[in-house]
């Protein structure tokens, strides 16, 4: 068997013998063609105690150094790097050392980095107050370093009330302060939740990082929370949120290759063809988990008992041209909203029919209320038809960046960002021409 699913969701445990551990899984999957992604807010905070050395923690980011540079070492197929999702919670004490972890843009080059944000925290960005950082679900009673200003975390407020926004340490050292009264936090462990929101800001603008996934929605769309628990990490490109040890299983359908007219003679979409290559591929991707290889038996056991089907589109906008609607208009929204739902129903209906034919996926029994109130109430799936899905999910957008090349469409849902361009890569340098006045 061949390794035919390429990303995959870790855990990293807090000991030194589990971090290593982790290191060296990452190596295997990047040796063997795939990507990681995986949270590190189960590790110590910097300075935090270690019991078993009677030392003190080097905290995440110290830790994501080590798989950045073993990333580095293992090469996929020796041209290409394995690729990286870390991930930090808001709360945690180490999350200025982290917003700003790339912002030298010479560290973490194999890594993209995001930061999961509750509802909670939102909260406290919309009130405008501080906010308690916590490790473990217990208050965080020490001092919040800034690795921004090198010192303690503190505020700079100015007289209107705002507080100065550091995007980087230039940033920092260049800034007019002479206005500014310095606020320190009411609690040691407090970080003012607008000036973190801004910070991630400031960077993503700058530098394209942080990201930011919002766990807590996430998690509302979790339907094997009852056996599985919550989901804290997604893979390397964000299309999917994960548990650990599960693994990206993707395929997408070319939607401009379904362009029609009627009779009439009018644009349309073949709706029936549609449906036919949807339940095509929900099958083909489901016998992918038969027929691949996965590289821990973690992960094998984890994707047995799930059988993660990720079903998604290319060449959306490419049938908007064809349909003659402006992208982002909203008529393209409403297409979107009927031609993904369509494939979200079909790729279900089809995951029903396969669970009839070759047995549910183990994990749906102590999930099943969930499962019943997804499929019937959310999806629209008449009560008559039995609740055998094959697949814990169905249906993911990936950005499909080299497959579209491939296919020869524009990637994923988005624009076709340039009619013509120049692409350099590791196979040579090409020139793509795009014209809609051929379509």
């Amino acid at each position: 068997k061949g390794q035919l699913a390429a990303c995959f969701v870790l855990n990293v445990p807090d000991s030194i013998e589990g971090i290593m551990e982790h290191a060296q899984n990452v190596a295997i999957i990047h040796q063997t063609g795939g990507g990681t992604g995986m949270t590190y807010e189960f590790l110590r905070p910097a300075g935090a105690m270690v019991n078993s050395t009677r030392g003190v923690a080097s905290g995440p980011v110290s830790f994501m150094n080590i798989v950045n540079q073993t990333t580095e070492v293992v090469k996929q197929g020796g041209v290409r790097r394995g690729a990286n999702m870390g991930i930090l919670a808001i709360t945690h004490p180490d999350i200025l050392r982290f917003i700003h972890a790339k912002n030298d843009q010479t560290s973490l080059t194999n890594f993209n980095i995001s930061v999961t944000v509750t509802d909670l925290f939102m909260d406290a960005v919309d009130s405008g107050v501080w906010f308690q950082t916590e490790f473990k679900g217990e208050p965080w009673t020490q001092s919040v370093f800034d690795t921004v200003t090198g010192a303690d975390y503190v505020v700079y407020r100015r007289p209107d009330g705002s507080t100065a926004t550091f995007a980087d340490k230039l940033a920092f050292e260049t800034a007019d302060l002479s206005d500014c009264i310095i606020e320190e936090p009411p609690m040691p462990g407090m970080v003012y939740a607008p000036d973190i929101w801004n910070r991630i800001i400031a960077s993503a603008h700058k530098y394209a990082e942080p990201g930011i996934i919002f766990i807590d929605e996430v998690n509302r769309h979790n339907h094997m929370m009852a056996s599985m628990g919550p989901i804290y990490a997604c893979n390397p490109c964000g299309e999917q949120q994960l548990h650990f040890n599960n693994s990206c299983n993707l395929g997408s359908i070319d939607v401009a290759k379904f362009f029609t007219k009627t009779t009439d003679g009018d644009p349309s979409v073949d709706w029936d063809r549609l449906s036919n290559a949807t339940h095509l591929c929900t099958q083909f991707l489901d016998n992918v988990v038969d027929a691949g290889y996965f590289p821990l038996p973690e992960i094998d056991d984890v994707v047995k008992r799930t059988r993660p089907v990720g079903l998604g589109i290319m060449g959306f906008a490419d049938l908007c041209l064809k349909l003659g609607i402006t992208y982002g208009s909203d008529e393209s929204i409403a297409l979107m909203e009927r031609v993904m739902g369509f494939i979200r129903r079909e790729a279900w209906m089809a995951s029903l029919r396969l669970g009839r034919e070759k047995g549910t996926f183990p994990e749906l029994e102590p999930n099943r209320d969930a499962y019943a109130r997804f499929i019937y109430d959310e999806i629209g799936i008449p009560r008559d038809i039995p609740l055998t899905p094959r697949n814990y999910e169905v249906t993911t957008i990936a950005p499909t960046g080299t497959i579209s090349l491939v296919a020869e469409t524009s990637s994923g849902i988005e624009p076709n960002f340039s009619w013509a361009y120049v692409r350099q890569d590791t196979i040579g340098t090409r020139t793509y021409v795009h014209s809609p006045a051929a379509e």
